[in-house]
């Protein structure tokens, strides 16, 4: 049996606690027998042993058998997919042949590592359910994960399949980690040696010019070997040309000149064409540059030659304004925020989409770009904003007053079950955003198909959201086999409503039939209008146009399910047109701002969207009703503003004659443009092992280094994640930050220059992570993995051979720590009190064998001895006596000798004083006759023989003259 300790440290306690009990034994004046001090001192020594081994963390360890596997299957993108399927063959094949008290398990990693499957005595791996991010490798979060998922017995091993090409965390170190809880790792080399590799390693253009500058666009390549290639230049997805070079091996440097005659933010990509190159994912790089200039201002309008006097309003303002439809909309957050504002023009949440106004919204926050939101029936609550990104931006809220009654719509969603991947559950998420932008008082009901037609709840008004929500969220729909029941249902449900505005959105793939003509006529008497979203059909089109036409609707052919919430969100609008108050009103002056500042004499207005205004916000124009017409207020760096009619022919023909027009609209685009000063720093971004790094030179007007300033930068990743990171001064004018850049795609950064908490100057920046970092190294790592299986003495595996059985090759017994503290103070608890009572409880030999004779009698059929009998009557003589000699004496002498009597101390017999030991009778003389009795006039000192037993009080009158003997 083996044993250990967890704290061994504590074991230098036991020799001195040890030698203390031993000195404290020798040195105490207690008078016990030799007996008592040599059983006081064992339990002392042991109770303290027990105790120090407690401490100590006493462990026994028990045998144990079996081999726990982890297989760690590297799923990244560099990884062939035929070496990913060998490696679920290699699991499959060697779990099949392990022993039975063997477990194995899987474990899948990419970007993150998850559990496939827990150790198990069962295996059968087809393929792998787990879902991650195949764009990094994280092969130190794959082994802290197997690590801690093995069971706490049986001996431990990791087998790693991968290149080794690693671009998250410190493998290395998790494997030294590894070893010190006895698990050990096998490495299996996969990835593919890809030849003849080219790669973009980067465009250097600078971060900041002036207008008309010239420069040159740097383009850094790397080569395997000496040939022909084609780069080709884009700018802001514009192809600017392309020039054929020849590749050297090693590195490579081609520059195109460039100027840029207008200002903005520039993006600029190049893209190289290699003859035979097998990994073209890393021929490509994008970079940024922000040229200086007069304020940029962009007006996006959904009607835009109605808007064309609105357009010339804004260029009499010495801005440089870009006009058109949604096509002039720009994509990308890089795009947006090298415009100083941006007016939306009676433009829908639907026609933006969820992505395009989550980008406005942070270029609003983080960038400083206004935002300037203009009315009409397609913006607003009427265009669906509620619960949306752009409604967090702008100062007026969808929700409406509770005192404020609005004609309320009403809405039937049909729900046919999807036979593509997951579409039940993207059928709940697009009824789920349906929902959210409804208002509360508005009608909502849903239909499905679950083996009846049936409501998964009836026509009801919103409310509270999150208890529809739930049942939403709960839907399981079937294959609906025809749309008339379940339309009929839904016609009649919507009849019977009293909201104005009716609408039922057909979602199905066009399998089931249709309904018949004489329900969709019931439905345009009723006022019933239907549109029809058709998604991964099967079948023709025809019966859902027919749907839609006959419902005096809109029908969508979908084939991407991301396109669904958008379609949803503006087919809801239908209902919303409830918010709109078409009737002439003059706008009142609630209060005076920077934005009707000399203007008076407003004149009437036809129509306007019906808004709240929140809390911040600044409300100088109200309608009649008190409802916001002009709003305005700070959102983050930036400013918004919504004017909640139009500015055109419809709702504003009286004002576009008005003489103050033009000077109405150029104080809004003046307020709303960037603040921030542009920070005269010079700046690059850089990134460097899966991480961005701003590097700032700070120098002022005379060339003298700036320093300690304070400097932050708000990073905004690919999806959208903000981030603001600090930047350190590492020297005379120098700053440097660094940031995370796990997503593949451009990162925007807005550098500032904080004082008292406030930004005075800022400088836009741009970052790109062209490809995934996969594709950064043409071959597997193979020095890292030697070195990761010897920090964990583990092997490399042969990758061609794959005959090492991981299951059977070094095995060995492993033991399971039990721990002892708790038996051990237990068992020291238990030996105390016998401590005490040996050094304190005095028990007569005759006391502990009448305390014993009962005990042996019942257990060994023990008799009495004869010298045991002989004693007793002895003793009983000895009694008899003292009574009658207290039964002789009377009066006040006979209670004296009496009392006297009661103190003397019973004789004890020659035969049981110890020999060596002194023995005086302190009895007095009883009838001068008694043997063994001290007469008067004896010599001191004389012993002589006792007929009676020694007492305690004997013994303790003796140990006292002993003790005073000894001190003198």
């Amino acid at each position: 049996m083996n044993y250990q300790f967890t704290h061994p440290i504590w074991l230098l306690l036991l020799l001195p606690a040890l030698a203390f009990t031993i000195w404290f034994a020798l040195k105490t004046h207690v008078q016990i027998s030799p007996w008592r001090r040599s059983m006081a001192f064992g339990l002392r020594f042991v109770i303290i042993t027990l105790v120090i081994l407690a401490i100590a963390g006493l462990q026994r360890l028990i045998p144990q058998e079996g081999m726990n596997v982890f297989f760690l299957l590297d799923r990244s993108e560099s990884i062939p997919a035929g070496q990913q399927e060998q490696a679920l063959d290699y699991v499959n094949r060697y779990s099949e042949k392990k022993e039975k008290e063997d477990k194995a398990g899987a474990v899948v990693f990419g970007t993150e590592a998850a559990i496939e499957f827990s150790p198990n005595s069962i295996v059968a791996m087809e393929k792998v359910h787990a879902v991650i991010g195949t764009e990094r490798s994280d092969l130190a979060g794959a082994v802290r994960l197997g690590t801690a998922a093995f069971p706490e017995t049986g001996q431990k091993r990791l087998v790693l399949m991968t290149d080794g090409n690693e671009n998250l965390g410190d493998v290395v170190a998790e494997a030294r980690n590894a070893r010190s809880m006895d698990v050990t790792i096998d490495v299996l080399p996969l990835g593919a040696t890809r030849g003849n590799d080219v790669t973009v390693q980067r465009i250097g253009v600078p971060g900041k010019l002036k207008e008309g500058q010239t420069f040159d666009a740097k383009i850094f390549v790397t080569a395997d070997r000496a040939q022909t290639s084609t780069v080709r230049l884009f700018r802001n997805e514009q192809y600017l040309g392309e020039q054929t070079v020849e590749l050297t091996p090693g590195k490579n440097l081609f520059t195109f000149p460039q100027t840029l005659e207008e200002p903005g933010f520039y993006e600029y990509r190049v893209e190289l064409d290699a003859p035979g190159d097998f990994l073209p994912q890393n021929n490509n790089a994008t970079s940024f540059v922000n040229v200086q200039g007069d304020p940029r201002l962009l007006l996006v309008s959904s009607e835009p030659e109605q808007d064309a006097q609105l357009a010339a309003a804004l260029g009499s303002a010495r801005l440089d304004v870009t006009a058109g439809g949604l096509e002039v909309m720009p994509g990308t957050l890089a795009e947006i925020q090298s415009y100083d504002s941006i007016f939306l023009s009676n433009i829908a949440a639907g026609e933006l989409g969820e992505d395009m106004m989550k980008l406005l919204e942070s270029a609003v926050r983080d960038f400083g770009v206004g935002l300037v939101a203009i009315g009409g029936d397609q913006s607003f609550a009427a265009g669906a904003y509620r619960g949306t990104p752009l409604e967090s931006t702008l100062p007026v809220s969808m929700e409406l007053d509770s005192k404020k009654v609005l004609p309320k719509g009403a809405l039937a969603l049909l729900m046919h079950g999807m036979e593509f991947n997951n579409g039940n559950q993207v059928a709940r998420d697009i009824a789920f955003g349906a929902l959210q932008a409804l208002g509360p008082q508005d009608e909502l009901g849903v239909l499905v198909w679950d083996g009846a037609e049936k409501w998964l709840f009836e026509l009801q008004e919103v409310g509270d959201k999150r208890e529809v929500g739930a049942k939403i969220m709960g839907m399981n729909q079937g294959d609906l086999p025809s749309f008339n029941g379940l339309m009929t249902l839904g016609y009649e449900g919507l009849k019977e409503s009293n909201a104005n505005l009716k609408h039922m959105i057909v979602f199905s793939d066009g399998d089931p039939g249709a309904p018949t003509d004489e329900l969709m006529a019931k439905m345009r008497a009723e006022r019933i209008t239907v549109s029809t979203v058709l998604i991964a059909g099967h079948a023709g089109p025809q019966t859902m146009i027919d749907i839609a036409t006959k419902g005096n609707g809109r029908f969508y052919d979908v084939n991407n399910a991301a396109q669904l919430p958008q379609i949803f969100i503006k087919e809801t609008a239908v209902i919303l047109k409830s918010a709109i108050f078409e009737e002439p009103f003059t706008p009142q002056l609630a209060a005076s701002t920077e934005l009707t500042r000399g203007l008076g004499g407003y004149p009437v207005l036809q129509g306007y969207v019906a808004t709240s205004e929140k809390l911040r916000a600044e409300t100088p124009l109200v309608s009649d009703k008190g409802d916001p017409v002009l709003a305005h207020w700070q959102y983050g760096l930036g400013r918004s503003v919504a004017f909640t009619s139009d500015a055109k022919a419809k709702w504003a023909k009286n004002w576009l004659s008005w003489g103050s027009y033009r000077q109405f609209w150029m104080q809004i685009a003046n307020w709303s443009l960037r603040r921030l000063e542009n920070a005269d720093f010079t700046t690059e971004v850089a990134i460097e092992n899966g991480e961005g790094v701003v590097s700032v030179e700070a120098v002022d007007e005379k060339g003298d280094y700036r320093n300690f300033l304070r400097l932050q930068t708000t990073v905004v990743s690919p999806t959208g994640e903000k981030e603001t990171v600090h930047l350190e001064q590492t020297g005379s004018g120098r700053y440097e930050a660094r940031f995370p850049t796990k997503e593949v795609g451009s990162y925007m950064l807005n550098l500032m220059e904080m004082r008292d908490g406030r930004p005075v100057g800022s400088q836009a920046l741009g970052a790109s992570v062209d490809y995934s970092p996969e594709f950064h190294d043409g071959e597997p790592n193979l020095n890292r993995l030697k070195r990761i299986a010897a920090a964990s003495g583990g092997k490399v595996l042969d990758p061609q051979a794959m005959q090492v059985n991981p299951f059977q090759h070094d095995r060995r017994k492993t033991h399971q720590p039990r721990d002892l503290w708790e038996f051990l103070l237990k068992l020291a608890v238990l030996l105390f009190p016998l401590d005490v009572g040996v050094r304190r409880i005095q028990i007569d030999r005759e006391e502990w064998a009448k305390a014993t004779q009962t005990l042996r009698r019942w257990l060994f059929f023990w008799k009495p001895l004869k010298g045991a009998a002989k004693e007793d009557e002895s003793l009983s003589a000895l009694l008899a006596r003292r009574d009658n000699i207290r039964a002789k004496k009377t009066g006040a002498g006979a209670r004296s000798e009496a009392r006297a009597d009661l103190f003397q101390p019973a004789v004890a017999s020659a035969e049981d004083v110890p020999p060596g030991m002194p023995v005086q009778s302190a009895a007095k003389e009883v009838d001068g006759s008694e043997s063994g009795v001290k007469k008067a006039g004896d010599k001191p000192g004389e012993v002589v023989a006792q007929t009676g037993e020694e007492t305690s009080t004997d013994r303790l009158l003796a140990a006292k003259r002993r003790a005073r003997k000894k001190r003198r």
